[in-house]
């Protein structure tokens, strides 16, 4: 009994020291540090076979980018309500993505949908590089089949209404009044407000960029495996192998009253 006592007293006196070292806190540490400035005194010499290295990379990349993809009939630049550079990159990737997408249900892309912001340069008249191609497109955006609601459908077709800049599109023909859609027609045919419609897209819109909600929880996404900027220079060498120019025209697929 006097053992069991002992035994719950040192237990009890172990279990405040612990608790007793858990509230102290830990001892301060002492850091010591020293700024270097950046100036030409200070930044470390060049490693010549390091350089030597990168420019073999470097004269190849330059190289690469100053490829002649394609001749283009005249300059291309964005526009509002559509311009010629927004229906050409529309335009192809329509093509392009009606190739490449194997539907299950056999149905095709309705229409496609991107954005202005999307196209940062124009195409010049004559020769264009595989340069000029990334500065037209320097992101990575894939192309996605979105599979919407007619309810959501109709949203786009509202966004594209009131929106300040003409966005990309191909496939259908949208009249606006007021900012407010007055008709519009997907691949010739009237809007069905019973209808599913597929509309092909990027990555980062489907994600709801540049205020596209009516892209998100659609009913079906299908990614198409293929980075938008390489369907346009794909379609520019398909063009030049064919001994074809590129180019665009103003066609009223969407008009404003």
């Amino acid at each position: 009994m006097f053992r069991n006592r002992n035994s719950l007293i040192g237990t009890g006196f172990f279990l405040l020291l612990f608790f007793a070292s858990c509230g102290q806190p830990e001892a301060l540490v002492h850091v010591e540090g020293e700024l270097i400035p950046i100036d030409s005194e200070h930044v470390p010499e060049k490693d010549h076979a390091v350089d030597s290295i990168i420019s073999i990379y470097r004269e190849s990349m330059e190289a690469e980018m100053e490829v002649v993809l394609a001749h283009s009939k005249h300059r291309m630049e964005r526009g509002t309500p559509e311009g010629l550079l927004n229906n050409f990159v529309a335009d192809l990737i329509m093509k392009k993505g009606r190739d490449l997408y194997m539907p299950d249900d056999e149905k095709p892309i309705d229409f496609t949908l991107l954005n202005y912001g999307g196209l940062r340069a124009p195409l010049p008249e004559g020769p264009v590089t595989r340069a000029n191609i990334f500065e037209l497109m320097p992101f990575e955006n894939e192309m996605i089949v979105l599979t919407l609601t007619p309810e959501k459908t109709w949203e786009a077709f509202e966004y594209l209404a009131a929106a300040e800049r003409g966005m990309p599109v191909s496939g259908i023909e949208l009249t606006v009044r007021d900012r407010e859609v007055e008709e519009v027609y997907i691949q010739g045919e009237p809007f069905d407000d019973s209808r599913h419609y597929k509309i092909l897209t990027s990555d980062y819109l489907a994600g709801g960029g540049d205020d596209m909600w009516f892209f998100l929880d659609p009913e079906d996404e299908e990614m198409l495996g293929k980075r938008i900027r390489d369907a346009i220079i794909a379609y520019c060498i398909e063009k030049d192998e064919q001994g074809e120019p590129i180019g665009s025209e103003l066609d009223g697929r969407i008009t404003i009253k």
